[in-house]
């Protein structure tokens, strides 16, 4: 369940998003969505999905169906990007210390990635929005092995 809460205080308000975990909520830019990843989706225990919810909680649904445990949608400024971490298939929850790929996609197009950044990582890697105000860039965490990164 996602509770929101008026930026000026008062009661918080319920966003029933089904079973399972669900984390990571973020408004879309125009404020008329919530962007998260939830287990709503699936009966495996931990296999998170991307979904969305209306502010006003209708129209829940599913933004891809993969094998891979997707964490983190968060959309670029514009609303024409979003970037995620995605897991290893078995994964429970977001832990560290893991082979993980950051993900860029179109908001028109969840299930074709236009980039893949595969890393070692996971927890701290991409949890909050790191989106550049002019949805140019987004940064996000590798955990290097080496004192020496390569591009």
């Amino acid at each position: 369940m996602i509770r929101r809460l008026n930026a000026d205080g008062g009661a918080t308000v319920k966003v029933d998003v089904g079973p399972g975990h669900c984390d990571g909520p973020e408004y879309s830019p125009d404020g008329k969505w919530l962007y998260l990843n939830t287990e709503s989706f699936s009966i495996e225990p931990g296999h998170a999905q991307l979904a969305r919810i209306q502010a006003d909680g209708s129209g829940f649904e599913q933004l891809l169906k993969s094998k891979t445990v997707d964490w983190f949608p968060h959309l670029s400024p514009d609303g024409q990007y979003a970037s995620y971490i995605q897991f290893p298939s078995g994964t429970v929850g977001h832990p560290a210390d893991l082979p993980v790929d950051v993900v860029l996609v179109s908001t028109q197009d969840w299930t074709t990635s236009l980039q893949t950044w595969p890393l070692f990582g996971g927890q701290g890697t991409l949890n909050v929005n790191s989106w550049s105000p002019d949805s140019a860039h987004f940064a996000f965490v590798a955990y290097p092995l080496t004192d020496s990164i390569k591009d």
